[in-house]
Formats: C-alpha cells, sequence, structure tokens
C-alpha cells in the first residue's frame, strides 16, 4: 500500500475511531512479532501484527485485499472467524498479491458478518440530503440515493436483476463486495443500487416475445430469444454442440462469459439464440444415441440397445421390421449377423 493510499484509508477510517489506533501502531511492519501461519509465502515482506483490536473486516478495508488473498497468503484462514488477537498475518510478498480466479459457481451472500464488523453505529445523513438505512457494508459510495437489503442466498446476478442495474454498477457503488467476482457480499446489510443523477440501465423495451428466465449472468445481449441452463461439468463446446451455434456466438451473446469460456456459471441460462438470427446448424430433434457400430445409416429415428444374446432376427421380429432392412441400415452387422455387437445401438426405423 503507498502512503498516499494509507492516508486517504487513514481518513476515511477518522470517523470510526480507528485512525487513533493506527496512528500508534506500525501495520506495515516487514517483520512478524508473533506466531504466524507456517505456509505463508516465502517472500513475504509485509506483516499485520494483530496486537489493536481492529476486526478483520476493518483489515480487509485498509489493505484492500478480499479474504480469498489473505487465505491465499495465510491458508488456515478460512474467514474472518479464523482472525486472533497476537498473531501475526502476511498481507504482502515480494511476488505480489494472489489474483482471485472467477468462480464456477456465483457466491451467494454470507451470513451476517461478527460483531463490530459495521463501519458505523449511527444512521448517515449525508450532504445529498438521502439518510443511508443501517447497517451498510463498508466501502458505498456517499452519493447512493437507493438500496437494497441482501438476503441469505442473493448472488450479484439475482440483486442486479431484481434492481435492474448491472453487476459492473453494483461492483463500482460498493467498493468491498468483492469486485465483479461478488465474494464479500453480506446478508442482512444495505448495499447501494441507485446514485444520485444515475438511472437504472434496464434495456430498452424489444420485440422479443420471450422473458428472459432467471438467474441469468452478467454481460447477456438483450435480444435474445433462446436460453440454456448450464449444467455443473458443462463446457462452452459441449453447450454449443447441444444448442447448435458456435462457441464464438456463445462468447459473443454472452460478454460475461470470457472469451475463453473461464466465467460461466452454473445453475445460471445463457443465451443460445436471437431475434432475428438463427443457428449455425439446428439441433437434431432425435439424436443418435452412443455407442454405436460404423457404417449406421444417417438418417435413423429409432435406436435399439442391444442386449446380450440377442441377434438380427430377434431384434428384427421385435420391431416388425424385414431382416434384410435391418441389415442395411446396419452394415456392420453382416449379412450373417455375424458382426453385431452387445451393448451397442443399432437402427431399427427411418
Amino acid at each position: 500500500m503507498s502512503r498516499l493510499s494509507f492516508l486517504a484509508t487513514f481518513g476515511l477510517l477518522a470517523a470510526q475511531g480507528t485512525a487513533s489506533i493506527l496512528g500508534r501502531r506500525r501495520f506495515d511492519s516487514t517483520v512478524p512479532f508473533y506466531d504466524h501461519d507456517p505456509n505463508v509465502p516465502a517472500d513475504c515482506n509485509l506483516w499485520w501484527n494483530s496486537d489493536d483490536g481492529i476486526s478483520c473486516e476493518t483489515v480487509l478495508l485498509i489493505t484492500s485485499l478480499s479474504i480469498g488473498q489473505l487465505t491465499s497468503m495465510n491458508p488456515f484462514v478460512k474467514s474472518c472467524s479464523d482472525w486472533k488477537a497476537d498473531y501475526s498475518f502476511c498481507i504482502g510478498s515480494a511476488s505480489g498479491i494472489p489474483a482471485l480466479p472467477e468462480p464456477t459457481v456465483e457466491p451467494t451472500a454470507t451470513s451476517r458478518p461478527p460483531a463490530g464488523s459495521t463501519t458505523t453505529s449511527t444512521p448517515t445523513n449525508p450532504g445529498n440530503g438521502v439518510q443511508t438505512p443501517e447497517p451498510w457494508q463498508p466501502g458505498m459510495v456517499d452519493n447512493c440515493n437507493r438500496f437494497y437489503v441482501v438476503q441469505a442466498g442473493d448472488t450479484c446476478s439475482t440483486i442486479a436483476s431484481k434492481t435492474g442495474v448491472t453487476i459492473s454498477q453494483l461492483a463500482t457503488w460498493n467498493t468491498q463486495i468483492g469486485g465483479s467476482a461478488c465474494t464479500g457480499i453480506w446478508a442482512s446489510y444495505n448495499i447501494c443500487t441507485g446514485i444520485i443523477g444515475g438511472s437504472p440501465t434496464q434495456p430498452p423495451p424489444t420485440t422479443n416475445p420471450n422473458p428472459t428466465p432467471q438467474p441469468i449472468q452478467d454481460g447477456m445481449v438483450n435480444n435474445c430469444n433462446r436460453f440454456h441452463l448450464v449444467q455443473a461439468g458443462e463446457t462452452c463446446a459441449t453447450i454449443a454442440s447441444k444448442t447448435g451455434v458456435t462457441v464464438a456466438q456463445l462468447t459473443t451473446w454472452n460478454k460475461g462469459i470470457g472469451s475463453s469460456c473461464t466465467g460461466m456459471w452454473a445453475g445460471y441460462h445463457l443465451c443460445t439464440g436471437v431475434v432475428g438470427g438463427s443457428p449455425t446448424q439446428p439441433p437434431p430433434t432425435n439424436p443418435t444415441p452412443q455407442p454405436i457400430q460404423n457404417g449406421m445409416v444417417n438418417n435413423c429415428k429409432k435406436f435399439h440397445f442391444v442386449q446380450r444374446g440377442q441377434n438380427c432376427d430377434t431384434i428384427s421380429r421385435q420391431y416388425g421390421i424385414a431382416l434384410a432392412n435391418f441389415i442395411r441400415w446396419n452394415p456392420a452387422a453382416g449379412s450373417n449377423c455375424q458382426g453385431l455387437w452387445a451393448e451397442t445401438y443399432a437402427c431399427v426405423g427411418l
């Protein structure tokens, strides 16, 4: 942290009674004063020695760290409940502060923070004339005029959808919620969802007759008319194959997933088609199951899973088709049916 950044933070915290504590201590020690996690980075060169009574949440505010970054440098810290007095915590290293990866599943609001972690105990009424409701998270802009009480289980996507703003706006107006990754929202606390002079960015009305399902990822185009609910383990390639579009179209219609598709969230909807557009290839109406034998006709509509002990004749009788047709549709079986494989699919209807 630069001297200028520290002075700015010092001024911000003065109203909280924290600045006087900071003025009496060396928070940016280059050596630990107390016991510390043995697994801190070998090149750790900045320490917080917790002998001042300052809460974990306030330390994160001062250092501009997220709880995930604090954990990456002090592995025993899983949450602020692991913070303890008379202990040294690594808050910086020569190799830099680790970046946080994008989550596969969007984080939800945490439970109420520990007592003492709020930034103020009295309602604020800044010069804009709008009283800020209590409690509120640190990092809220001072020209906020619309607020939302975070519910347990909320995500930034659901809050953005409910309030008509974008995740980017939420992160800008609430600087301590963990950025666009939204890893630090607190349940039962107010966050800012509108500012003086601003307005919600609700998309303009379109001729799109299909309502958008919820939840969706940030960055979806507003003329989407086909959607896909992402399942755990899916990739852009598998979704593109299922829906008959290209990966390039998916990333164009869903900016939030990133160009390399690393930001996709399970349990959220993606856009797989737009008004005025059409898939590059329509998804098959009756996809061919797997596995199959080589040579099966490509216009098959009906399939049979071959069991051990079955042969071409019994299968043909079962479906009321001619044996000759069965052989023609499944040439790998051979004219005498010696090549039919068990536990594969055979064609039994066009």
